[in-house]
Order: structure tokens, then C-alpha cells, then sequence
């Protein structure tokens, strides 16, 4: 019945239809069946921080080994969800499992703890909505310091009906583990009572039985044949959190024989799964895994030990259980103190919850790779066309100690020479007189005029910067030309300016022996400021007439360098706003279809791509110089996922031959199989690689551009291979996405689009 009901539910990709405004559209009986159906699968897999429909199965079927134990849950679990739905609260987390894994864990120790009755019915109910209730109110106190609520619910209430217990003569102790024999033969027969009898008799190494048994102990199923279920959901779920789990384990059982502690809590009470729990929690889960977090495990989990010991101290003389209330201080205790860090380095707390050990650093990795060189403040070059670098940051003649990080600029012929001949005056060089532009927006806070041209060889000392500019980008953000023509300015002290207006003529006013253009950035507005290090943004070099883009960098000297021209057309075909829409006309291996897409943008006021045929989703940034994917979601054998892969990273700008590069999330292209074995050496070193390339391969007019063809490939390397797995071409025209072709093993897409 379980199986059937996983199935069912997994044939569901997304149970979210989107209207434009991406809210739910409730289709009756179906919508609220797949609303319920979620919810239930992700409680169970909530209970080790997940999302995995495969692992929620395993710990269903784990916890029906004791019938009663796993219909209680269930019974829990369900009443609450239809708690949160009645009263009109948030669907996405009654989906999500997110109000019902406490009353889960609650349903379980009733069913474990009580022998079952019509009172005891009636009383799981309300004790399933005192949980939910308990859950609304701790989940609210703990985002107010941006820490989970965990089975804190669970505890609470727990400890309320031990107390209340011996005031209800209708509660009766439970002896159903001592029958469970007879359980198992109503449930599935001889053959169920002989296979779990084999299981639980086989002889293990007293470590591998309690730490199976333990596992078990998180679903109140004190047995080895749950504990295999569960730890073989656990592994194919994730190889990083299985590793932590036993990490966490080793490390608190063998702390407790070192000091000679009372074994007897872990041995026979199997308390011992705070250690796996809370090794999942913060050495994957909460915290990027990596050496560290696997240290941090090692140095928590004695530290479990002792909660342990004082815990039970405590709480036996109130005869309450310690259950998993040492797990939920440690991981508490350690988010909050690595919240108040001035700077986090080693241990990184996970921004982007992704509920897998792996995708949550698959993700890190790659947004690192992508995004490293990323800052808020985008500052462009300050001249039109190709330039010269004549001296770098650091360089030999002025740009040293605190004013090495500045940029002189001048203009070189084939010959690399920087004037006409006979070169004898101002007006033979060529970068003199031409126009100086805003390298971003903001306010111009200093200007000095007034100061003459040099002649060509001479240097004013005493008004060493000569005519400059100071412009206020934001805070601490100040860029400064200098040696400008006198008496050239086209802005104003306090004007606002915008990127790429002109503000002035380059001269040689100054410390100038020759015209040139002085850059740099800098902290304050003051003339004389030192200068800091910042990069330069969306720029173009040129090596030997080839063209390499730079989202970000600090360009060297003798780099032939400009700011990167758009291109209308790109600009115009990857012009995705909010509400238009896309219609694909689709042959896929002979066989006709049609797809419609519409741009939305989410509650984060972040945009996506969503096809209403397939549900699948995919999140994208235009920032004015790019167009480039973030994240997908959904069917990876819809045309979209393909189109992800094809426009991942899309510069508008083009020059003949120009390259771009970038990088994919690795479990968004490697299937879970060719991961396996990097997964478990991921926190510590990462082989695979999914690479993508474009190419602008063809234009039919650089200055009016109407037609232009891209070329793209996906390839997957890992430590000894590299295999081209994705090929794409797209065609743009008039302003639009016109055309696009794939080929992705065997199979070849072909599809036109047209702008709705």
C-alpha cells in the first residue's frame, strides 16, 4: 500500500500550478489529494532534514515494522495537516512537511508507549493539535533569531502527556513490542515473522547493533531491521549526510567509553541518535559540508555526550526521557554562535536551502565559480574604443605604495606608438581631446579646473593631478580622472551623472608629460586619496585581434582594453519582462509539439521562465550587460531545461570569435549515478565539472544587426574524462529568439518560437 501510494505521488513532478501571479490554482478533490499526499511524504523525510520521496519510503516502511507505532504516526501526521489546512495556513508548508513532523514524532511515541483504545484515539488527536499549535508558536519565537524550530514541538508535548499521564487511568503502558511477532504475522504473514526474525537475530559488532538500533530509535522502532531500512535510505539519499552520521556516532559512543560514562544510555536506551542527528544537522545540513564542519562534528558530539549525562540527570528526576533534546541544544547552541561571527570563512552557513548535503555544496561551488568576481557597484572604463593600459596598478613610475591601484590610459597605433608625427604638439596624440565618460552613475562631488596643457615632455609638480573629477558612486566607493582639458568640463560640482555620459576632454594638465587619461578608485572625495583595489566590470581585451570578455577584473598594464558594446539585437531578444510570453512550435525526434512559456517574476522579485506544459521552471538575471540562468527546476526532458543549458550565459556583445565560459551546478547535468563516488569525497575535494561554452558565430551586420547565430555546448569532465554532452544553436532575428536546435545524444530538437 506505501509503495503504491510513493508511487503515485512521484509521478508528480510539481503539484504547484502557476497563474500569473505564480499562486496556487485549488483544483478540488486533486488539488487538496496532492496537497495531503506531499505533506505526508515530506514529514517523514523531513525527520532527517530532507525532501527525498525514495528516503521518506524507507522510513515509512521502517516505522510499520511495529503496526501500531506506524499507524499512530500516520494518524498524527494526517489530523495535523488538516489541522493547518482548516485554519488557513500556509499550503507551500503543509506540502512541505513542514507542521507535520512534529505531530509525526508524537503520533509514533503514543503508538510506541500506549496500548491502543478508542480514548486513546480522541486523545491523539488533541494531543496532534496541542503539537501543531506548539509548533506555530516555537517556529515563530525561533525566526526571530533566524534559528529552526527542530522537535522542540515534539518535546514539549511529549513531556506534557508523561505528566498528564498518571492523572488518565485510560492510558495504559503498552506491550506491544513484547507481541510485535503477532503484529507481523497480521501484517504480511509467516514470511514477514521469518524475514524480521533473521534480520534481528543476525550477530553484529555491538557498535554496528547499537548504531543500527539507534537509527532505528528516531521513528520509536528499537530494532535492526528498521535501522537497516533507514540507513539504506539514508545512503541513497545522501552519501555526505550517511558519512556524518556515522562520523557523529563513532565520535560520541567512544567518548563516553573513554571516560568510563554509563554506556547503559546509549547501549540500551539508543539515545545515541542525538549524535547522528545532530551530526546531519550541522556538519551538512545547516553548515556546507567540508573539513571543518566534519571537525566541528568530532568536537560536538562529546559535547552531546555530556548534554546527555545532565540531561538525563535532570529529567529522570521529573521521570521524563531525555529523547532528542540534546540534539536540538547542540544545533541551536552552534547556529547562534556561528550567527554572531564578524566574518564566516572555514564554517559557512548554508544561504540557499536545497535540503541535500550535496546539492547545498554542488550549488556553493558552483555560484563561487560564477559569481566570485561579482560586486553591486559595476565601474566601466572611462573612454570610448580600444585603449591602452601605459601603466598598471603597481607600476613603475607614479602607481606605487598607496597609489598603485590606478590605471593610466593613452591611445597606440600599429606601430605602438601613441602620436601621430611629428608628435611635437598636444593635438598630434591621439587619445587628446577625446571625450572622458562616467564610468558608473552618481554625484559629482569635486572638480578642479583651470589648470593649462602641458608641453609635450614638460610636468606641472605643483598641481600634480591637474584638472580632475571626482564622482561619489556610493559609500566608500569614489572613482577619480585626472590630467583633463582645461576649461572641458560638460558637468557640474553636485551633478548627477549617469554611466557613459561625457563628462569632459582628455588633456595633459599636471603631472602629464604626454596625454593620457589617470583612473582610480577610492574611499573619500578628497584630491590626494590613496587609492583602493576594486575591480573594473564588463569590459573587452584584445590579444593578437582576438577578443576575451571580462565580467569583472583588474586589467594589466599593456592590455589593449574597452568597455564591451552592446548590441541591440541581443539586448532586444533576451529582453524578458514580466509577461511575455513564448510560443514554441517543436519537433523532437520526428514527432510534433508545441510549448507555451510565460516570464514571471516570484515574491524575491526574481524572474523566471515557466512552461505551463511541463510545470518546469527556470530562474534567470538580466543585469543590462547579461542574461544569464540561475537555477531550474523541474522536467530535464522538457525543452526549457535544454534552452537553460543552450542560453545559460548569454553577453550582449559581439565580436568576431569571442568566447564565453561559465559554469553549471553539477547535479543539474550529472545524473545521481556518476556522482556517487564524488559525493563521498566532496566535502574535501571535488572532481566533476560541467562546462559551458558559447560562441557568437555569425552576424549579418555589425551596426544594424538583424540576424546572428549563437552556438553553445554543455561538457562534463571528471578526473579522467571529458565528454562533450550538449550541443545547441540559436538563431536571433529582428529583435527576437527566432530558431533553436539541440543535440543531446540521440536525440535532435528543432524549435521556432514566436513572440506572443
Amino acid at each position: 500500500m506505501i509503495y503504491l501510494l510513493l508511487n503515485f505521488f512521484i509521478t508528480f513532478d510539481i503539484f504547484f500550478i502557476l497563474d500569473k501571479q505564480k499562486t496556487l490554482i485549488k483544483t478540488n478533490i486533486t488539488y487538496h489529494f496532492k496537497l495531503h499526499g506531499y505533506g505526508l511524504i515530506n514529514s517523514y523525510s523531513q525527520l532527517f532534514l530532507s525532501n527525498s520521496y525514495w528516503f521518506a519510503a524507507f522510513i515509512i516502511l521502517a516505522s510499520f515494522i511495529d503496526v501500531y507505532v506506524g499507524f499512530y504516526g500516520m494518524f498524527s501526521l494526517v489530523l495535523t495537516n488538516f489541522y493547518a489546512q482548516i485554519l488557513n495556513y500556509n499550503h507551500h508548508s503543509i506540502s512541505k512537511g513542514y507542521y507535520g513532523f512534529n505531530s509525526l514524532l508524537v503520533g509514533l511515541f503514543i503508538g510506541y508507549s500506549y496500548a491502543p483504545s478508542w480514548q486513546l484515539f480522541i486523545f491523539s488527536a488533541l494531543a496532534s493539535f496541542l503539537c501543531f499549535v506548539l509548533t506555530i508558536v516555537i517556529a515563530g519565537l525561533q525566526a526571530n533569531k533566524k534559528l529552526p524550530y527542530l522537535s522542540l514541538p515534539f518535546l514539549f508535548t511529549v513531556w506534557l502527556i508523561i505528566l498528564a499521564t498518571p492523572h488518565f487511568k485510560s492510558l495504559i503502558d503498552s506491550e506491544s513490542s513484547i507481541f510485535i511477532y503477532n503484529d507481523l504475522m497480521k501484517l504480511g504473514g509467516s514470511d514477514m515473522v521469518n524475514a524480521y526474525h533473521f534480520y534481528d537475530s543476525i550477530e553484529l559488532p555491538k557498535i554496528i547493533d547499537v548504531y543500527l538500533k539507534s537509527l532505528g530509535a528516531i521513528i520509536f522502532q528499537y530494532n535492526i531491521v528498521a535501522g537497516l531500512l533507514i540507513v539504506i535510505g539514508l545512503l541513497i539519499f545522501s552519501r555526505i549526510a550517511f558519512m556524518l552520521s556515522i562520523v557523529g556516532f563513532l565520535s560520541g559512543y567512544y567518548f563516553f567509553i573513554l571516560l568510563q560514562g554509563n554506556i547503559g544510555l546509549i547501549n540500551y536506551t539508543y539515545i545515541g541518535f542525538n549524535f547522528i542527528l545532530a551530526a546531519i544537522a550541522i556538519g551538512g545540513y545547516f553548515l556546507l559540508a567540508n573539513s571543518y564542519s566534519f571537525l566541528l562534528v568530532i568536537i560536538a558530539t562529546p559535547i552531546i555526550s555530556m548534554i546527555i549525562a545532565a540531561s538525563a540527570t535532570i529529567l529522570g528526576s521529573f521521570g521524563l526521557p531525555v529523547l532528542s533534546l540534546p540534539f536540538n541544544i547542540m544545533v541551536i547552541m552552534v547556529l547562534y554562535f556561528l550567527y554572531n561571527r564578524v566574518k564566516a570563512d572555514k564554517l559557512k552557513i548554508t544561504k540557499v536551502q536545497l535540503f541535500s548535503p550535496e546539492k547545498n555544496l554542488y550549488r556553493f561551488l558552483n555560484e563561487t565559480e560564477r559569481y566570485n568576481d561579482e560586486v553591486y557597484i559595476k565601474i566601466g572604463l572611462p573612454f570610448y574604443g580600444e585603449w591602452n593600459i601605459s601603466q598598471g596598478q603597481n607600476g613603475a613610475i607614479t602607481h606605487k605604495n598607496e597609489y598603485q591601484y590606478a590605471w593610466d590610459f593613452v591611445i597606440k597605433d600599429d606601430d605602438h606608438k601613441t602620436f601621430r608625427l611629428p608628435g611635437t604638439s598636444l593635438e598630434d596624440y591621439y587619445c587628446y581631446s577625446l571625450p572622458i565618460l562616467a564610468p558608473a552613475d552618481g554625484f559629482v562631488v569635486n572638480i578642479i579646473d583651470g589648470v593649462d596643457d602641458n608641453l609635450i615632455g614638460d610636468v606641472n609638480l605643483q598641481q600634480n593631478w591637474g584638472n580632475t573629477i571626482i564622482i561619489k558612486h556610493t559609500e566608500q566607493l569614489y572613482s577619480k580622472i585626472s590630467h583633463i582639458k582645461k576649461d572641458s568640463f560638460k558637468v557640474s560640482l553636485n551633478d548627477y551623472v549617469y554611466k557613459g555620459q561625457v563628462l569632459a576632454s582628455n588633456g595633459s594638465s599636471g603631472r602629464s608629460p604626454e596625454p593620457h587619461i589617470h583612473f582610480q578608485l577610492q574611499s573619500t572625495a578628497v584630491i590626494a586619496a590613496t587609492t583602493i583595489k576594486y575591480p573594473l566590470s564588463h569590459y573587452v581585451t584584445k590579444v593578437d585581434n582576438n577578443y576575451q570578455y571580462h565580467n569583472s577584473g583588474i586589467p594589466l598594464e599593456n592590455d589593449i582594453i574597452s568597455n564591451a558594446v552592446s548590441n541591440t539585437l541581443l539586448k532586444n531578444a533576451f529582453h524578458l519582462i514580466p509577461g511575455k510570453k513564448l510560443h514554441w512550435d517543436i519537433n523532437m525526434n520526428q514527432t510534433q509539439t508545441n510549448q507555451n512559456w510565460e516570464v514571471f517574476v516570484d515574491i524575491n522579485n526574481q524572474t523566471y521562465l515557466y512552461c505551463k506544459q511541463t510545470k518546469a521552471i527556470a530562474w534567470f538575471v538580466n543585469d543590462g550587460t547579461k542574461f544569464y540562468f540561475t537555477t531550474f527546476e523541474g522536467n530535464k526532458n522538457s525543452l526549457l531545461y535544454y534552452f537553460y543549458l543552450s542560453a545559460h550565459k548569454i553577453i550582449f556583445t559581439y565580436y568576431q570569435d569571442l568566447t564565453v565560459t561559465d559554469s553549471l551546478p553539477v547535479y543539474e547535468v550529472f545524473k545521481p549515478i556518476s556522482r556517487l563516488l564524488n559525493d563521498f569525497i566532496l566535502p574535501f575535494t571535488n572532481t566533476l565539472k560541467a562546462q559551458y561554452k558559447l560562441t557568437y558565430a555569425s552576424i549579418d551586420d555589425y551596426l544594424y544587426t538583424k540576424n546572428m547565430v549563437l552556438k553553445s555546448s554543455v561538457s562534463l569532465k571528471s578526473l579522467l574524462t571529458t565528454n562533450k554532452q550538449f550541443e545547441a544553436e540559436i538563431i536571433l532575428n529582428n529583435g527576437n529568439i527566432q530558431y533553436f536546435e539541440t543535440h543531446f545524444k540521440n536525440r535532435t530538437i528543432k524549435a521556432t518560437c514566436e513572440v506572443i
